[in-house]
């Protein structure tokens, strides 16, 4: 109790210095480039097996629609199966795109008809729990910049729980830096810890699919479609002992880097999130992913732009198409935090 008490001292001294510290503009380097699983339906039954009323029972639910498919569990170990577990159940990988019931068909059309106004390439997925995830360019692929970086705390936490340990004082310290000050030194230290390797197979239990790296954290590859799963698996993801502290990290993001995503969603949602950006030949790369939670909903959006000629202009993209996807109907929020022309 005493090491995760100091966790939490360390916590509030990163925070202290978030406020305190004015930070420059994240430029990464260049150089070199569900919780359970369900059993078969007929033992959710409270009938004794075996009787009639058990019988109709598993006949009756294995008539119903449900979605998304349920896994038995014998079933878990087929070989060739995708599946990722975003923390609630175990299912396909978040193959069903119709099904999504936040955001509704409208906000998906506004968000959209946004991203194409835009300037620069635009790309964006939207995932919630049931299986889906919509969007627009969603597999088309960008540089990472630091998006990398909740990738690695994850990483880095599960390696920590496999040891039996927990993060000393000072890695605590590196790891809050690198995420709620998207610090490049502390990213580099933590990243020379975890390695490629652990990434991969981190980004294969998520259920993403395009994602590539080699030697480098702030030139790997994701795609919009896959930040949203992984910010949706996020839970699922993280050790338990750990999870209230990668979560405090992602919630807490210096107030100057809180634009886009949680500019939209806040106060309504409750937001972890993380940015990535640089200047390219092209133009800016901004990119953003986070969870958001209100009451029982979960969701998650990525965000990701390129060729912008200002980072302010990839920032109220994210922020627009965010703004859209969280609201009533498609409708834009109407906060005084909202500038006209985004809404």
């Amino acid at each position: 109790m005493a090491r995760f008490a100091a966790l939490a001292i360390i916590l509030a001294a990163v925070t202290a210095a978030a406020l305190a510290i004015r930070i420059a503009p994240d430029r990464a380097p260049t150089a070199g480039h569900t919780r359970a699983a369900v059993t078969d339906p007929a033992a959710r039954g409270a009938a004794p097996a075996g009787s009639d009323q058990a019988s109709r029972a598993a006949r009756a639910l294995a008539r119903a629609p449900v979605y998304p498919a349920l896994e038995a569990l014998a079933d878990l170990a087929a070989p060739g199966v995708a599946r990722a577990d975003s923390g609630v159940g175990v299912y396909r990988a978040l193959e069903a795109p119709a099904r999504l019931p936040l955001p509704d068909d409208r906000a998906l059309a506004s968000a959209r008809r946004f991203a194409r106004s835009r300037p620069g390439v635009v790309s964006f997925a939207v995932a919630d729990e049931r299986g889906g995830v919509r969007g627009a360019g969603a597999r088309r692929p960008y540089p990472s910049a630091s998006l990398t970086k909740a990738m690695i705390l994850v990483a880095r936490l599960r390696e920590l729980a496999a040891a039996g340990e927990v993060p000393s004082q000072s890695e605590a310290a590196t790891l809050g830096f690198m995420i709620r000050l998207s610090d490049n030194g502390s990213a580099d230290q933590a990243y020379a810890t975890v390695g490629d390797a652990p990434l991969r197979e981190l980004a294969r239990r998520a259920g993403m699919r395009d994602f590539a790296i080699s030697g480098d954290w702030a030139n790997a590859t994701l795609t919009a479609g896959d930040q949203a799963r992984f910010f949706l698996a996020l839970d699922g993801l993280v050790p338990s002992r750990f999870r209230g502290f990668a979560r405090e990290l992602l919630r807490t993001v210096t107030p100057l880097q809180s634009w886009g995503i949680p500019r939209a969603a806040r106060p309504g949602w409750r937001v972890y999130f993380k940015g990535g950006w640089r200047p390219q030949e092209d133009g800016e790369l901004v990119n953003q992913a986070a969870l958001l939670e209100r009451g029982s909903k979960r969701i998650s959006i990525a965000v990701l732009t390129s060729g912008s000629a200002l980072m302010s202009d990839g920032e109220r993209t994210i922020e627009g198409i965010a703004a859209r996807l969280v609201s009533p109907a498609g409708e834009c929020l109407r906060s005084p935090r909202l500038a006209q022309s985004t809404c």
